[in-house]
């Protein structure tokens, strides 16, 4: 095995292993924020009237946005690019108890200076500022989904439409390989299977992936999605990808 072929199944082994273990980590987070978070959010639909428990985020910048949106109990989307075959560097940051939600989210941001992050249709996003990833902004023609569906599921659906792999081609950019797929934990409680709930299918038409990626999540409070960049050789790899449902 070559070196670069040992460095491409490094790459398989981080995204199979940082989705599984994105999974396990938020829904832990979203338990304790449960138990912690004060009393006194009064308004769940602005950032400003949330409250946060004492935290300490650890991990990648998109691990830390994930977390802290599951707190907070919004949903959200990240993207970042890395200038490397790798994930980006690892840091921490504290947030005192009783900070404010929108404060935190200032507080990531500014530990990363080019990042802003915006809420819309109660949707907290993160990207570079002034800048949406070419491919967030492709335009879909036709896409249905199923609210009551995972997001896991629409998301592997919505990666694998045309459109999406055209435009993919025009950039240059390739799939980052992953192997096999995340499946739903049982933490604690009832783990017996639930009867499915009828089928809530929405249409999208003539949007960007970006919009239809926050509607997805939307629906799903608390679910999170991820896209990065990833510069191999001369190569340049994407992954879109669930971090928290």
């Amino acid at each position: 095995m070559t070196h670069d072929d040992d460095r491409g199944f490094d790459m398989s082994k981080y995204f199979l292993a940082a989705t599984f273990l994105l999974l396990v980590a938020a829904a832990g987070a979203q338990t304790k924020a449960d138990s912690a978070v004060p009393a006194n959010n009064t308004d769940h639909s602005q950032p400003s009237g949330v409250f946060l428990p004492e935290l300490v985020l650890r991990g990648t910048m998109p691990i830390m946005f994930a977390t802290l949106v599951r707190e907070a109990g919004f949903s959200g989307g990240v993207a970042v690019s890395n200038q490397h075959c790798s994930r980006s560097p690892e840091s921490s940051i504290s947030v005192p108890a009783g900070t404010r939600f929108d404060t935190a989210l200032g507080q990531l941001a500014s530990s990363k200076a080019t990042f802003e992050w915006k809420l819309r249709d109660g949707v907290v996003t993160l990207l570079r500022a002034g800048s949406v990833p070419p491919l967030l902004q492709v335009r879909i023609r036709r896409f249905e989904w199923d609210r009551t569906a995972s997001v896991l599921e629409v998301m592997d659906r919505l990666r694998q439409l045309p459109e999406v792999s055209e435009e993919a081609l025009k950039l240059g950019l390739e799939e980052a390989p992953v192997e096999g797929g995340a499946s739903a934990i049982c933490i604690r409680g009832d783990c017996s299977e639930k009867p499915k709930p009828m089928k809530a299918v929405e249409t999208e038409e003539g949007v960007t992936l970006l919009t239809v990626l926050n509607r997805i999540v939307r629906a799903h409070s608390g679910a999170v999605w991820s896209y990065s960049e990833y510069r191999c050789h001369s190569n340049t790899l994407f992954s879109l990808e669930v971090l928290a449902e």
